[in-house]
């Protein structure tokens, strides 16, 4: 089989090229939107996939994609990848665990790709916070994420040469509207920790080679940006999904993100590390 990017996962007949068989990649937020995408996206190349869900009520989800793995690897020769899910909440103290746990008994304790996605999400402008919001997004965001990937880390679970990204934001570097302003300072500081564990990962004797980079996403056409953006986001997000083009207005479909992922978690990417790579159409720019 050839490598071949496809934009949008209806279009997808056939696995891509099969770069990524007999890796093992981990996906938060595996069931919805961005997530699900690059799940899919990896799956089509070859990766098994331990995907990630909010609550046992979502498994339903990650249970459609498997089906739609096996569709597409059906009547080819070789195996579909593996495709498991574990409930893993970001709000959960428990959830580092639960998918060491998982990786460990269903992928050999071993990861050679990591996609931190999931995050909590629910917007509020200043002015209308309080305790409990507060915490839920510094947990959802920030402490989850740290301590899943220290748990990686302790428990030598991320192979040489493997590649995380983690899911990034313009709202990391400018709101576009007030009320994304703390879920956004969150994403800059995953920045910030991207930096690190580029440092630490590539150069640690257990994971030498590792490469650690955040993907920076504009508007997308998500449930979360329907659900919680103004209400002319969610017209580009409704216009962008119907016609399934990212040419409308600058707003991505979760596809074009994946794509983009793709090319991160390439053997070629080797070379790119502690960076920030926009995937935003060129809505705003790093210079």
């Amino acid at each position: 089989m050839t490598f071949e990017i496809l934009g949008n996962v209806s279009n997808i007949s056939r696995p891509l090229g099969q770069d990524l068989r007999g890796k093992t990649a981990l996906v938060t937020g595996a069931t919805r939107g961005i997530g699900r995408a690059i799940a899919f996206h990896l799956a089509s190349r070859g990766a098994s996939i331990l995907g990630t869900f909010s609550s046992p009520e979502s498994a339903h989800r990650l249970d459609e994609l498997n089906r739609t793995v096996l569709d597409l690897y059906r009547g080819l020769e070789g195996h579909a990848p593996k495709i498991v899910g574990v409930a893993a909440n970001v709000l959960s103290l428990d959830s580092p665990r639960l998918i060491k746990e998982a990786l460990i008994g269903h992928f050999e304790g071993k990861v050679n790709i990591v996609i931190n996605n999931a995050a909590y999400d629910p917007m509020r402008a200043m002015g209308k916070l309080d305790d409990d919001y507060v915490q839920k997004v510094l947990m959802g965001n920030t402490h989850a994420l740290v301590m899943l990937m220290d748990a990686l880390y302790a428990n030598n679970i991320i192979q040489p040469n493997s590649r995380i990204i983690n899911i990034s934001s313009e709202s990391g570097r400018r709101i576009p509207f007030p009320e994304m302003y703390l879920v956004g300072a969150t994403k800059a500081t995953m920045e910030a920790l991207t930096r690190s564990w580029a440092d630490i990962l590539g150069t640690n004797s257990m994971t030498m080679g590792t490469t650690v980079n955040a993907l920076l996403v504009g508007a997308t056409a998500t449930d979360t940006l329907l659900r919680e953006a103004p209400t002319s986001f969610r017209q580009k997000a409704t216009d962008a999904r119907q016609s399934g083009s990212n040419l409308i207005d600058g707003v991505a479909l979760p596809e074009d993100i994946a794509n983009v992922a793709g090319l991160l978690v390439s053997e070629r990417a080797n070379w790119v590390t502690g960076s920030v790579v926009c995937a935003n159409g060129g809505k705003f720019k790093i210079l």
